[in-house]
C-alpha cells in the first residue's frame, strides 16, 4: 500500500472502527441476538467474532 492509499483510507478506518465496535456490542445485547442464541452455533459465532475483531483492528 502506498502513502496515498494510507492517507485516503486512514480516516475511513478511524470512523469505521468505533462504529463497527458499537454495532457488535449492540448485536450481542439485542433481544433478537439473544433469542437466536448463536452460542448453539459455534462456527457462526466464531466467524462473527473474528469478523468484528478484524474490523476493529483493520486500521
Amino acid at each position: 500500500m502506498n502513502n496515498h492509499q494510507k492517507s485516503t483510507f486512514h480516516p475511513l478506518g478511524n470512523f469505521l472502527n468505533p462504529a463497527l465496535a458499537l454495532l457488535g456490542q449492540g448485536l450481542r445485547k439485542s433481544p433478537i441476538w439473544q433469542k437466536l442464541n448463536f452460542a448453539n452455533h459455534p462456527y457462526l459465532c466464531k466467524g462473527l467474532e473474528e469478523f468484528f475483531e478484524w474490523c476493529k483492528n483493520w486500521n
